[in-house]
């Protein structure tokens, strides 16, 4: 790892940078720097568990990691086993843990969705999918530097929505309401939508539109193709949720990326002393990627025409040199097919592609063709439930290097209660990560004898498409001489590698690429068994778990 851009890297999670803030402002009084010092031995017992829908992760200057989601609730870990939950789906509106008041605090927003109207009419809220990073440059206005800020979403209707921010000195809040950067859903006519009487229109003073233009900042004006005639434009403009911001390999950009369906997911540069959009004032083209440019929304990096996909989310990894892009697919209920995918850039503003070469930007139709499909539905023998609708994920690496991979996940048990749930990762050897089999219990990825790992395995394809179905698990045979026999047929090859081994697997004209690694199932009483994660380049994902 390089050790300056692992450093700047940390600020997603409050690490060495904030040294960095402590000698500027003269001694916030934040902890920081510290080592990885809390994660604890392997468990086996059962985990502490939570239920916060959409959760994103940053690890904080006290070392503790922290989960933020939709309606309010979150929670922490000191170990990302156990979890501690802060708050729950919209406790205590009036004295929110995070919000405090929260109507009042909102209210801007609120202007134009995410409160008591639309599909939130009769006093109800929708906030959406919040992300919380350390921002070491954020100018304070006293002096000081450095800030937690918190990226939110609220939204009215389907199309109508807008993300703001607020800003603490404490991970755990309350923030203090600083402004809203992007609307979603207006129209020429001001017609409402849904079950709202607000006009929607692209002038009103509820949204900062009007303002944009006569400042000079969208040069150009508003533009035709956010309409369709009178109508707003939903196959070709996002829709303002699920905010998450990263900082370039440089740790000297700020970026925002977000959408949902509609025109796709897009990337914002904002402003990192303000934490305001520094939005492009005229349409173009990316040098980079060839993806084009919006003058309000910005740089438009995968979906469109009304195609599923949601959730975005990108880290930088300093080691691999790439940064990844998850988003998520379907519908996010039980049965809606909800799975997560990967691309990756080598830039960050594109293209992202996928294992067999394409590129996100062109995912605007037939999808499941695109990204990395990471989790299906699927139960493995000898477990009570059934695992659906995986999705919403962020990912960390941590300061030992170590990847996961946090998502919400459904069951099968014929209602939509979910659970937040960790998976360890690991770089494979063309640099994708693989999901481990079974949740995280800190064990560690290492060498292996090949009398650990020969042997019968159940075996799970996580497929490419969209799909409410369970998948039925195989069994195939790794056998000593190289070959795979059972349900499928091939071979196999390990290979050590520096802290793990790796394996190839062929099999029906598919190359798969992952690692070995010897975990806790998920039977009632759990036991280590011996597992394999890999991806193809075909973008199917496999799974093995030794019988």
């Amino acid at each position: 790892m390089g050790s300056g851009k692992k450093q700047i890297k940390a600020v997603r999670y409050g690490a060495a940078v904030l040294v960095m803030v402590l000698l500027i402002s003269g001694g916030i009084a934040l902890a920081a720097g510290k080592k990885n010092t809390l994660k604890s031995n392997i468990k086996s017992e059962p985990l502490k568990r939570v239920s916060v829908h959409d959760p994103s992760i940053i690890k904080a200057g006290n070392g503790e990691y922290y989960i933020f989601g939709s309606h309010l609730a979150g929670a922490k870990s000191k170990d990302l086993a156990d979890w501690k939950s802060l708050g729950k789906d919209y406790d205590n509106v009036t004295d929110n843990w995070l919000f405090g008041i929260v109507k009042e605090n909102l209210a801007e927003s609120f202007r134009w969705a995410g409160y008591d109207d639309g599909d939130c009419a009769g006093g109800k809220y929708a906030v959406w999918a919040p992300d919380v990073i350390w921002n070491p440059y954020y100018n304070n206005g006293n002096g000081t530097m450095g800030a937690y800020m918190i990226y939110y979403s609220a939204s009215s209707t389907w199309r109508r929505s807008c993300i703001g921010y607020a800003v603490s000195q404490d991970i755990e809040g309350p923030y203090t309401y600083v402004g809203t950067v992007v609307y979603t859903g207006f129209t020429k006519n001001g017609k409402p939508d849904g079950k709202s009487q607000r006009n929607t229109r692209w002038d009103t003073d509820a949204i900062h539109i009007k303002k944009l233009i006569d400042s000079g900042r969208l040069k150009n004006g508003i533009s035709t193709k956010w309409f369709t005639g009178e109508e707003w434009n939903h196959n070709y403009c996002p829709n303002a949720i699920d905010p998450t911001l990263f900082f370039d390999a440089q740790g000297q950009r700020l970026y925002m990326v977000y959408g949902s369906w509609s025109g796709g997911i897009f990337l914002l540069e904002l402003d990192r002393e303000t934490g305001e959009a520094k939005y492009p004032g005229t349409d173009s083209v990316d040098k980079i990627s060839g993806n084009y440019v919006d003058r309000y929304f910005g740089i438009h990096l995968a979906g469109g025409n009304h195609q599923s996909g949601e959730g975005p989310y990108i880290v930088y990894d300093d080691e691999a040199g790439y940064y990844y892009l998850y988003e998520t697919y379907g519908a996010l209920t039980a049965n809606g097919g909800y799975n997560m995918r990967m691309f990756r850039s080598k830039e960050v503003t594109g293209p992202y592609l996928d294992a067999a070469g394409n590129h996100a930007a062109d995912s605007y139709r037939n999808n499941d063709q695109y990204g990395i499909k990471l989790i299906g539905n699927y139960k493995l023998a000898g477990t009570n439930t059934g695992y659906k609708a995986a999705g919403h994920n962020s990912a960390f690496i941590d300061e030992d290097g170590q990847h996961y991979l946090i998502y919400h996940q459904r069951f099968d048990q014929g209602t939509e209660y979910h659970e937040v749930r960790v998976h360890q990762q690991f770089l494979n050897q063309k640099g994708w990560p693989v999901t481990a089999v079974y949740e995280n219990r800190n064990e560690k990825a290492g060498h292996y004898p090949d009398s650990d790992i020969t042997g019968t395995y159940e075996f799970i394809n996580h497929g490419q498409d969209t799909s409410p179905g369970m998948i039925n698990p195989q069994s195939i045979t790794l056998l000593a001489n190289g070959k795979i026999e059972g349900d499928r047929e091939g071979t196999w090859k390990k290979i050590k590698g520096d802290r793990y081994d790796y394996i190839t697997i062929n099999m029906e004209g598919t190359e798969y690429h992952g690692v070995f690694f010897k975990q806790h199932n998920e039977k009632t009483v759990s036991e280590q068994v011996m597992t394999f994660t890999a991806v193809g380049d075909n973008n199917t994902c496999i799974w093995g778990s030794r019988e």
